[in-house]
Formats: structure tokens, sequence, C-alpha cells
């Protein structure tokens, strides 16, 4: 089979250069054709007697990260289970529905297990396809191994480089580190009434690491882009580093009045707080959405690094809303409680209540009042992070298997049909995986943290499209 596969990506490395990303035309004649045409030929996973597909992920769902695998792992269980059971779901050419089977190794985020289990999933269980790839330790042990393969994979769970600009079998949907570097930028220059925080002199710490040198190359892309070149300036500093202020009094002494730091949560909450230690002060920090949460921000507010004078802003991929509204965040928020509720009470699991649960004893008869489905409580998993992305995994796969409905289902078909038109994305807007784009979601909100909301973002911008602020930015 990896002979084979090698053969058809080789015959697929013809790329376009397209607005800050390579694509590949899927409707043109040739390298492509020859790759989807390959693709076909090596689909798995479609038991067509039983009717019934088999998909797999390889998860942290002991340990440390269990606190992420577990949910993440249920929601996407508790789609597939919807998804067959409440939807018209996918139908081959003959009309048979077909249910999914979900296979699932421990992995314990440990990059070799990831890979043996990967391996696992695609050469023993022959599954259809890999969603819900969990963690940056398995997709970069993986990755080349999963283009090489021309397995589907749909939904990294993860941000590092190595899902931006893959092979078109891979279709990832959260923000890629590089892409979010892009949308940092184009918020910190674009114009306040646009929803940017309207930068005279940008200044970016970033750190070594995978999470910091992949928002720096989504910078730098950026920065080029919008010609801005001269009024940047650039710290890069080790993750771990016991001290940061020789970067930050850099950017201090250079008058930058915006900062990008592009980290993960622990280093971002140390350079953040050695603005405070350095007196760098009316000055606004903008920042991943991995490091947007209650806690982390919070506890920068008891530090001090957040302050009248110095505010921070994250981005957010998905948005939900705080009160019921006719919002797309909202309304798709009670359906992903919905979902949830129904496959708990399926499986006969304990409700979150008013007894038990005290957020729902405060919000339930707001959020669910006259919801018959939510008459005896809801999913314990109903505000859960972790179940949300779960659930907008297999909802996205599912998107690609109801454009197959009426089709027999191929790997190349597959692609073809998620590439076809850009793909709902669940409490957020779309990702677009057309013309071979492979570049996660580039629309992401912005949440303000100040010191007078004790570290609980206010939605400072709603989720807006990366072109729509450099459109902003050029005027």
């Amino acid at each position: 089979m990896k002979k084979i596969v090698t053969l058809v990506v080789a015959l697929a490395m013809v790329a376009c250069l397209a607005i800050g990303f390579v694509a590949c035309n899927p409707t043109d004649d040739g390298p492509s054709d020859s790759y989807i045409a390959g693709l076909n030929e090596l689909t798995q996973g479609v038991d067509t007697t039983n009717h019934v597909i088999t998909v797999g992920n390889t998860a942290a769902t002991t340990g440390a990260f269990a606190g992420v695998g577990v949910p993440f792992n249920y929601a996407q269980e508790a789609y597939f289970w919807y998804f067959t059971n409440h939807t018209d779901g996918y139908k081959d050419a003959a009309g048979n529905k077909y249910t999914i089977n979900f296979v699932h190794y421990d992995d314990g985020f440990v990059g070799a297990a990831g890979q043996t289990f990967t391996e696992k999933l695609v050469e023993d269980d022959k599954v259809f396809a890999l969603v819900g790839h969990f963690g940056s330790n398995t997709v970069s042990a993986t990755m080349e191994y999963v283009e090489e393969m021309g397995v589907p994979m749909v939904y990294g769970v993860c941000g590092v480089s190595d899902l931006y600009n893959t092979e078109r079998n891979v279709m990832t949907v959260q923000p890629i580190y590089d892409t979010e570097g892009q949308s940092m930028v184009a918020t910190a220059f674009a114009p306040v009434d646009a929803g940017g925080l309207g930068a005279t002199k940008l200044g970016v710490i970033s750190t070594t690491d995978d999470a910091g040198i992949g928002m720096l190359n989504g910078i730098k892309i950026e920065v080029e882009r919008l010609g801005k070149g001269s009024s940047v300036v650039y710290q890069t500093a080790g993750a771990a580093d016991a001290s940061f202020a020789t970067q930050v009094t850099a950017l201090k002494t250079a008058g930058c009045d915006v900062v990008i730091i592009a980290a993960n949560q622990a280093p971002f909450v140390n350079i953040a707080n050695t603005f405070t230690t350095v007196g760098y002060d009316n000055v606004k920090l903008l920042t991943s959405y991995v490091s947007a949460n209650a806690a982390t921000m919070g506890g920068l507010v008891v530090s001090g690094a957040i302050s009248a004078t110095r505010e921070v802003y994250a981005g957010a991929w998905l948005v939900t809303g705080s009160l019921p509204s006719e919002t797309k965040g909202w309304t798709d928020f009670i359906e992903y409680v919905k979902v949830m509720t129904l496959y708990a009470k399926h499986k006969g699991e304990t409700l979150a209540t008013a007894a038990n649960d005290a957020t729902f004893a405060a919000l339930g008869s707001i959020y669910f009042a006259g919801m018959d489905w939510a008459a005896d409580g809801v999913s314990a998993y109903w505000l859960n992070s972790y179940g949300m992305a779960g659930y907008v995994s297999a909802n996205v796969f599912c998107q690609g298997l109801s454009r197959m409905s009426g089709k027999d289902l191929k790997w190349g078909d597959f692609v073809l049909a998620m590439e076809e038109a850009p793909i709902d994305v669940p409490m957020g807007l779309s990702v677009s995986y057309e013309n071979g784009q492979r570049i996660g979601i580039d629309a992401l909100a912005v949440n303000k943290y100040t010191v007078t909301n004790k570290g609980v973002g206010d939605v400072y911008r709603g989720i807006t499209l990366l072109k729509d602020l450099e459109d902003a930015i050029k005027g």
C-alpha cells in the first residue's frame, strides 16, 4: 500500500501559490485527478455487507491529558450516534443506511505510542478515516505516515505547523498556529472600529517551541502581505527561560503599543507577568486562543499583569454567547447540548441538574426553559469546551458523509466532497478546503480581559474572517 500511495503523492506535488498558502486545484486535469483516483483505489473501512463505516483515533484518555481526551472522544461518539439515529445519515448508492463504528486507543499523550496506534488503526483496523487526530505529539510523529498512506484525516486536535499546507487527505479544522499568527497581526493593525487594536508599532515575542515557531511563521507571512515590516519589532525566547526581561524591555524601549505574545499557556503567563516587573504600561497584549480561559486570565488580574493600563486580548474560534439569543453561536450551542443530552440518556448516565450542578442551577432555567429534552437535566458535559471540540470534529466529518449520501463511499471522492464548498463549523463560521486549501479555520473572535472583569473575557470582536481584517487595514 505504501508504495502505491507514495507514487500517487509524488504525482500530486504540482502546486499553486494562492494568497499565503499552497493549494492544489482539484478540478485541473492531470496530477490532482491521478491523486484522487489513487485514493479511490485504496479505500478501506466501508463494510458494504453490514453497512458500517469504521473510523478511529488515538488519544490520551488516561493520565495528565485525560481531562481533554475523555470529553473530546465522548462527544465524538455522541455525535456519531446522533448522526446515525436522528438524521438522514449516510446512505450508499443502493439506499442502505450506515452506522459509524468508532475505534479508539489510549496513547497517554506519548508520541511514540500515538504513532504505533495510528499504524494499527490504519493497517489492522482498516479505518476509513482518522477523526479527531489527537495531540501535538502524535500529530507531529504521524503526519508523514498519514499523508503517505492516503487515509483521510479530519480534525487535528492541536495547532502545530505539521497541519499547515498538508496533502489533500488531511483536513484539519481548528486554527493552526501559522494561521492564527496571521490573524493576530491583522487584528493588531486593523482599526479599532473594525475590531482591531489600531497598532502603530507592533512588538512580537515568540517562543522557540512548536507553538511559537508556528505562530511566528504566520506572523511573518502576514507582516509581509500587509507591507508592515518597518512597524514590527521581533524578540524570541525559550519557552522555559527563567527570565523574559530582556525581550520585554527591548519592546518597551522601541515604543510598541501592541505586543503579540506567540506562545503556549505557561510561557505566556510568565511573559505577561514580566510586563509588570519592568514597568511596561500603556500597551495592549494579544495572544493565542490556547490561553483564553478564565483561570489563566484571572491569575494575571491577581498578579497585576492585567491592569488599568495593560489590557490582554486573546483569540477564540468558537463563540456560544452568554444569554439566549438568535445568534448562530447560541443556536449551535443549544444543539450541542441537545445531542450530548440525548446520548447521555441513551446510555443511562447521570445528568446535570439543579441538585448536583451549581452552574446548571444558576443558568439552566434561562438556557433550557421549555425544551422538553432538558426537562430532567442535561449532559454532564454541557459546558465542557473539550466536549464542544469533539462534537465539532465528528460533525465536520459527518458533513462530508452527508455530501456523499447516495454514492458509494471512496477516499478520493470523500476528499472531493469536503472540498466542494466551505464546511459549517458549529459555534463558529466555516472552514474551507476548496482548491486544496489546508490552513484550518481563519475566522476568529477576540476576547478582551481587563482588571474590572476579574479575568472573565468580554467579547471584543465577534468571529471575523482574516480577509475582512485585511480589507479594513488596506482601507
